[in-house]
This record gives structure tokens, sequence and C-alpha cells, in this order.
């Protein structure tokens, strides 16, 4: 099957075929029809499509990249999901696409994957639900913290900080008689 025009457009036949396919529940061709989305700007069906495919079972990643979307950042959403392991090793995805078409010594340099993207997911995800203030997330790290986990401590003082930020940036009249 042709991947793509000469344009580097996907093509649309694929697409087609890639929609019936995920929406069979094929994960595989899921993953890569968000790609495709993605790369030529809808990135919220991609969005869609990824949650949809992968959300039971990449829930963190599904949680962190809808609370971005409802921030404004499509694009820190869609690095989201493409920093997850159900697309980074996705046997149809772009990037395995990619690993295949170098030479094994090149493959062997480019092939880092995504080891430390759960831990730095979780911190992310937790922090913009302390920013929100999430009580459950909040309640949470307080009683880690009282039980001398360093971590969870500086993770709660970051996260009320962003939620001041947020707070009083909301409280702030904007426009030009805000002065």
């Amino acid at each position: 099957m042709k991947r793509r025009s000469d344009s580097g457009v996907p093509d649309p036949n694929e697409i087609a075929e890639l929609r019936v396919r995920a929406d069979a529940g094929d994960q595989n061709a899921a993953g890569r029809l968000g790609e495709l989305l993605a790369r030529s700007g809808d990135k919220e069906g991609a969005l869609y499509v990824w949650a949809r495919a992968y959300g039971d079972s990449s829930p963190t990643t599904k949680r962190l990249a809808e609370l971005m979307a409802e921030d404004g950042d499509l694009q820190g959403a869609v690095r989201a999901w493409e920093g997850s392991d159900a697309l980074w090793y996705n046997p149809e995805g772009l990037h395995q696409e990619h690993m295949r078409s170098l030479d094994p010594e090149d493959r062997m340099w480019e092939d880092d994957g995504p080891e430390e993207w759960g831990f730095i997911e979780a911190e992310k995800l937790t922090l913009m639900l302390v920013e929100r203030g999430d009580e459950a997330t909040i309640a949470e790290l307080r009683a880690k913290a009282d039980a001398g986990d360093s971590y969870a401590a500086m993770l709660l003082a970051a996260g009320e900080e962003r939620y001041r930020r947020r707070k009083n940036a909301r409280a702030r009249p904007e426009g030009p008689l805000a002065e």
C-alpha cells in the first residue's frame, strides 16, 4: 500500500483503511491514524482517536493530554501521546517505520525509547492537578510529605505555587482599563 502521496500528505485511501481498522478495535491502526491526523493538522481528531484506542490502557497519558487540551495546548497534548509507549512502540507507527528505514548502526543510536516518560508524565499530571486545586491529589501529596517524602513536598510546593499564579492571573482584569 502506498503510504503517502509524493507531497508528504497522508494518502486518503490509507486514512480510510486505518479508520475502518481502528473502528474495528485495531489499536495499531488507530495509533498510526492518529499520527497521520496530527501531522496533517487535525490535532483534535488525533487526540480523539488515541484516547479512544489507548485511553483504558494509558490513563495517565489520556488525562494529561485532556488537561493540556483544556488549557488550549493541543500541540502539548499531541506530544504527550506521541511520547507514550503505545505510540512509540506501535509496529505500524511512524516512529517504528522510521526506525526500520535506518541501517543497524544508526538504529542503535536512535533507539533510546521513552524510558523516563512514565515518571515525567506522572509528575506533569500531578502538577497540573494540584494547579487546578484537585483535593484528592493535594491530600495524597500532603500525606506523603508529612510522612517525610521530600519529593512529594517539592511537588506539592511547586503545584501550589502554580495554583496561586493561575488564580491570580484569572483575578486580574484584562484590557486597556486594567491598569
